[in-house]
């Protein structure tokens, strides 16, 4: 798909209004059936050559006027010829002879976008997903256009749409991530304009700044939330993640600890924690922290990866050995995965495994041939 700005000249999608006259074959050379000069057309756009499709359309129009097919066929070469201003009429043509042909829509849409003319290109866009609503084509049109029309709310659904359709195409990416960027730019603007001091505000900024990579100011920004929301768990545990990125564990716990005392059972605290006592402090501890986190229902591989470290510190190897092979099963991280297998290769060692111990460490080489992400990212388990 080839996205393009309403303001660049693009040689197959520029707009023009004039009609397009017929062209004929002389009399002395009789033209050819219609299927036939559509086949010689399709051809030449196959070899290349669209000025010879041009002419076939045009005469496989002349042979059948009333062919919806010819008419959107000849309307498409000649905007691959940059040649607008003669498009619009047989694009046109085609939908008057059946408005449900697929295509003719989209490209009349395409060309008022061309000429800013958002609310006829959004009218014709429309029609064409009627007929074709899982189209990701058509739905990413959309969604430009309502950009450019300076309604990004408006084309997030549609270029949602689009993305769950064709997830790898880097066009409907970018104008997903553009049109929710724009989205979310105004909404903090206006959460500024009703409550530039308010808690809400605070913890924004704290976000964004823990999303920046900038922990000492989202810490700032969340403990200012805090002073004015003070009975909010999750104020603290944004704060606790922020301070296990800076391995402040005693500060991280504090705040899991409040986090706790605010919402009892809560397994993201009992998780943090237990992982924190497992890293740090008292693996004993951890283990029946990260147990209480099991029957609370904390997310299984985190929780099932760090309850089999401490067991194995405990000495508990053998029930070590059932969490590690947990945390695998359940579609880990990639750096949970790698952390599971280095720790599997101990604990077949001393399980006296050495077949097991040699494919654990043989998936240990093959993980540490790619690159891992940033340990960071296993702070913030959701429950």
């Amino acid at each position: 798909m080839h996205l393009r700005s309403p303001r660049r000249n693009s040689a197959a999608l520029l707009i023009g209004l004039a009609y397009l006259p017929c062209v004929c074959r002389s009399q002395e050379t009789p033209p050819a059936p219609a299927g036939e000069l559509m086949q010689r057309g399709a051809e030449a756009i196959h070899d290349g050559k669209p000025a010879e499709a041009e002419k076939d359309f045009r005469l496989a129009l002349a042979a059948d006027p009333h062919s919806a097919n010819a008419a959107l066929a000849l309307g498409m070469v000649l905007l691959r010829e940059n040649k607008p201003a003669e498009a619009r009429a047989p694009l046109e043509l085609a939908i008057a002879a059946d408005p449900e042909i697929r295509g003719a829509h989209m490209f009349l849409g395409i060309l008022d976008y061309q000429q800013s003319k958002f609310d006829d290109a959004l009218a014709s866009l429309n029609a064409e997903a009627s007929l074709q609503p899982k189209n990701p084509e058509v739905l990413t049109w959309i969604g430009m256009v309502e950009l450019a029309a300076g309604h990004p709310e408006q084309a997030t659904a549609p270029l949602d749409r689009a993305a769950a359709l064709n997830p790898r195409d880097l066009n409907v990416l970018y104008y997903q991530g553009r049109a929710h960027t724009l989205v979310a730019h105004a909404v903090y603007q206006k959460l500024f304009d009703l409550g530039p001091d308010s808690w809400q505000m605070h913890r924004a900024m704290g976000e964004i700044d823990s999303q920046s990579r900038l922990p000492e100011k989202a810490i700032a920004e969340f403990q200012a939330a805090v002073e004015k929301q003070p009975n909010d768990p999750d104020l603290y545990q944004d704060i606790g993640d922020e301070y296990q990125r800076l391995s402040r564990f005693e500060d991280a716990t504090k705040a899991y600890l409040q986090m706790l005392k605010l919402h009892p059972g809560d397994p993201v605290a009992l998780y943090n924690l237990g992982k924190i006592q497992v890293q740090t402090g008292d693996a004993k501890e951890g283990v029946t922290l990260l147990q209480q986190a099991v029957a609370a229902q904390a997310p299984v591989a985190p929780v099932s990866f760090y309850l089999g470290a401490g067991l194995a510190k405990t000495g508990r190897d053998a029930e070590a050995a059932q969490w590690l092979e947990k945390c695998l099963a359940s579609d880990p991280s990639p750096f949970l995965r790698r952390s599971a297998w280095f720790e599997l290769v101990r604990v077949y060692r001393t399980l006296n495994r050495p077949d097991d111990a040699q494919r654990a460490a043989a998936e240990v080489k093959k993980l540490d041939a790619v690159s891992l992400p940033d340990a960071s990212a296993e702070n913030k388990p959701e429950p």
